[in-house]
């Protein structure tokens, strides 16, 4: 319990502006209008398992894990848009209290500046072969604009980077002026967005070698295929990649099925569960979590997720804006409902706040006022 986050308060991340969110509970819902700053919530705490790393924040550029980026879109851009649009203040800060009042402020900062640069270094930065004319006999200089990035925890300096406008290859190379190899955090955060059960990423290994939580989530996932049996990694050693794959054996079918091949339904299933055994002692981040599981099978879904929270001192944060889905959260476990927070976010007069109600009364609130939570 001592590592739960208490408080937190965004001073400035991408459209969020002076949000806070206390007396954060095990169990947290996030809900509001689209383009209200959910997400951003999440990435936030994302960061906190390692916010002196530059891999992580290239992942916020929501272009994936690719060193190569896509879409037209360059890194320098993407970094750029981290920052308040607002403002010429290129400035990202939130601090986080913890319930053994630990408190921990980030600040990433960029300043924009200028270097010359030779034709063939700007070309290898933007992803081109160069190839020089034997004629010339001096390199052509060109001024490139760049952005300066450092990354401070608790007021120390931690690591610095650079980005070069063009870029749209970033290798992160971590530079640490104390060069101590020590991440600032130890916290372990395991973020799950809307769309990850299509990658086929699970986290099976964990769950799979726990015997009561591995027959439990066979029970769940029943939900979604009536006649399942079990779940076991299959590694084939004609692969050329030398991986296995993870086969479903049912009665439905005449021999077990690789994953990939099951509707989103059950991937997604498999994924939120594993997800939550990963997470122990940490914290879960799941966002839209309720993107391609069917209605019928929410209630028990839901509820061993939550129970299974619990049980493993995970501390979870969900973001939805499907009032169906936060209802089922709220009533799929009635013996912690006073574990859990709802916080709907708004936006005004240019800053994000947030109304705060705990699990019982934001059930109060739809039943007997007939108001929305989101």
């Amino acid at each position: 319990m001592k590592g739960y986050i208490k408080d937190i308060k965004i001073a400035a991340f991408r459209g969020i502006r002076s949000l806070q969110l206390d007396d954060l509970l095990p169990i947290n819902i996030i809900t509001g209008d689209n383009n209200c700053g959910k997400t951003s919530v999440l990435e936030v705490l994302g960061s906190l398992e390692a916010p002196e790393n530059f891999s992580f924040w290239r992942t916020l550029l929501r272009k994936g894990n690719s060193p190569v980026m896509s879409g037209g879109m360059t890194f320098y851009e993407g970094f750029y848009d981290l920052f308040d649009a607002d403002s010429d203040l290129k400035r990202l800060e939130y601090t986080v209290k913890t319930l053994d009042n630990r408190s921990t402020n980030v600040v990433l900062t960029a300043q924009e500046d200028m270097e010359l640069l030779t034709e063939e270094e700007h070309a290898k930065l933007c992803g081109f072969f160069y190839v020089r004319d034997e004629e010339d006999n001096e390199p052509v200089l060109m001024p490139v604009s760049k952005l300066l990035m450092e990354v401070r925890v608790n007021g120390k300096k931690i690591s610095e980077d650079c980005i070069y406008d063009g870029q749209n290859r970033f290798r992160v190379a971590i530079r640490s002026p104390e060069k101590t190899g020590k991440k600032a955090s130890e916290r372990k955060v395991i973020y799950i967005s809307p769309i990850r059960h299509a990658e086929g990423d699970v986290f099976l290994s964990s769950i799979l070698n726990d015997p009561e939580l591995y027959e439990d989530m066979l029970a769940i996932l029943r939900e979604y295929d009536k006649d399942i049996i079990s779940i076991n990694y299959d590694r084939n050693e004609n692969s050329t990649s030398g991986r296995g794959l993870y086969k479903i054996l049912s009665r439905s079918h005449k021999k077990a099925l690789p994953l990939n091949v099951y509707g989103d339904g059950m991937k997604k299933a498999i994924l939120l569960m594993s997800a939550v055994v990963r997470a122990k002692d940490g914290i879960l981040l799941l966002d839209e979590f309720e993107t391609a599981i069917h209605t019928s099978a929410m209630d028990k879904t839901f509820r061993w997720i939550l129970e299974t929270c619990m049980k493993l001192n995970v501390q979870v944060f969900l973001t939805s804006h499907s009032k169906e889905a936060i209802e089922k959260v709220l009533r799929c476990a009635p013996d912690l409902q006073n574990q859990m927070a709802v916080y709907t976010l708004y936006k005004d007069q240019g800053k994000t706040t947030a109304r705060r109600l705990t699990g019982g009364k934001a059930i109060m609130v739809q039943d007997d006022m007939g108001l929305e939570l989101r």
